[in-house]
């Protein structure tokens, strides 16, 4: 609780990524017995448990919004909890408190819990299921049914589900064989259920995020893997990392006589997540930086074991002790010396969101706006100039599947739109994630309706009354 709370302080977070307003707007939907719009263009992919929880938000009307991103920054000091928990299980409450450090502090990291990213909720039910596993190896049933829920976050889940599985394997009975694998089906059953139910194609999820995919023109190439692998590592932990976990790794490995069945579970995790990861382009689906922030998390154990390994060797270890105490205070000057590029990438992330909450709220009053809300109802849909600003326009507006659109991809569509949404400065305002919004002209015979310091919205006679 106190970290959300200090990262609302301290950033002023309020709203939400474009997948998490998706999730709201589906959740209503489904409360209004609407089919949710799995199918407009550039919707992202559904995730079922996304959308459950969503549910909550409903009875808060439009501030819905902000429940989520405390429930989201709530997750994420859970995360760093668990950080240390699993640290000090796995090996000592000092490398639990370096690896809770490290989380707490990367930039990438607080920026998806800022954005209410669904990978930090799913980050807590991974690093749950390992702590299950590491208090009680072989555990079986609760490390999968954690594994379960993580499955309708991520479809990795249902990699480790299987994984984890084989593992249980020998160690079990025929009958117990068959219970464990029917629970490691729940998550991809029902997932493809949602897909079957809403859209007809049981493997819309997959389909959907390639076409995705092409449409925002994202890396999806076999032969960007190793690049864009090593890159989003390096983001998500940054340069003292990438010098300290190879020293932790060799911390484990000299001293594995006694750390090396501990450090296998965080090695096995991130190794099985980077290599969904990096099989991805194989079925059309692309490279993501928050895809590797989970086995992030399992990396930064062993930096906390290069900073604190030290004091797990027993002091009659002599030289041996004195090494990784030199090898120590190299990781931690490292960081030291980094601190200030640490410090400026923070303020950089306080910047943006600030920037983009101006965009937000701009946006939030084009949505409350009795102009625009009249026109809406009499000549919707809303084209946008592009899809980023759909769900957040439709979540104002309250508006059904459909009543909010974009020009994007479609020349065609400006001739005949009746209410057009446009950036007012377009040379000056840049898009929710730093990309220029297009060129876009209003419509012919369309006069200007409504405006704001970020935002234009143009409508034909007599759509706003």
């Amino acid at each position: 609780m106190g970290v959300a709370v200090a990262l609302r302080v301290a950033y002023d977070a309020w709203y939400l990524n474009y997948d998490a307003r998706y999730g709201l707007l589906w959740a209503r939907d489904i409360a209004r017995g609407l089919t949710p719009d799995y199918e407009a263009p550039f919707a992202p992919t559904p995730h079922p448990l996304s959308t459950a929880w969503s549910a909550l938000a409903l009875p808060f009307g439009q501030d819905g919004d902000r429940l989520m991103v405390w429930l989201v920054l709530l997750s994420f000091g859970a995360l760093v909890y668990l950080a240390y928990r699993l640290g000090a299980e796995l090996f000592s409450p000092w490398v639990g408190i370096v690896t809770a450090l490290v989380v707490l502090t990367r930039p990438a990291m607080e920026r998806d819990a800022l954005y209410g990213y669904q990978d930090v909720p799913f980050a807590v039910l991974i690093v749950l299921a390992a702590i299950l596993e590491a208090r009680r190896p072989r555990r079986g049933g609760a490390v999968l049914a954690v594994l379960v829920l993580a499955g309708l976050i991520r479809p990795e889940a249902w990699v480790l589900g299987g994984l984890y599985w084989l593992y249980l394997f020998p160690s079990r009975t025929w009958p117990e064989r068959v219970r464990l694998a029917l629970v490691v089906a729940i998550a991809p059953v029902v997932w493809a259920l949602m897909d079957l139910i809403v859209t007809g194609d049981a493997l819309h999820s997959l389909h959907g995020t390639a076409d995705l995919a092409v449409a925002a023109n994202r890396r999806r190439s076999v032969s960007q893997v190793p690049y864009w692998t090593a890159t989003y590592y390096g983001a998500a932990l940054r340069e003292p990392l990438v010098l300290g976990v190879p020293l932790g790794l060799a911390f484990a490995w000299r001293q594995r006589a006694r750390f090396g069945a501990a450090a296998r579970l965080p090695l096995a995790i991130a190794a099985a997540m980077t290599l969904v990861f990096a099989v991805n382009p194989v079925f059309g689906l692309p490279l993501i930086g928050r895809y590797v922030r989970t086995p992030s998390v399992f990396l930064a154990l062993f930096y906390g074991l290069a900073v604190a390994g030290w004091a797990l060797l027993d002091r009659e270890a002599g030289r041996e002790r004195r090494i990784w105490q030199g090898v120590a205070a190299v990781a931690v000057l490292a960081s030291l010396a980094y601190l200030p590029a640490h410090v400026n990438l923070l303020r950089g992330l306080q910047q943006r969101l600030a920037r983009d909450g101006r965009l937000y709220a701009d946006l939030r009053s084009i949505g409350r706006a009795a102009p625009v809300r009249a026109a809406a109802r009499r000549c919707g849909p809303i084209l946008a100039a592009d899809h980023r600003p759909i769900p957040y326009l439709r979540w104002w507006l309250d508006g059904d599947p459909g009543s909010v659109g974009t020009v994007e991809g479609r020349p065609g569509a400006l001739r005949a739109a009746r209410v057009v949404l446009l950036p007012r400065r377009i040379r000056r305002v840049r898009g929710f994630y730093g990309v220029n919004y297009p060129q876009v002209a209003p419509p012919a015979g369309a006069g200007r309706i409504y405006s704001n310091r970020s935002w234009r919205v143009f409508a034909r006679a007599g759509c706003a009354g």
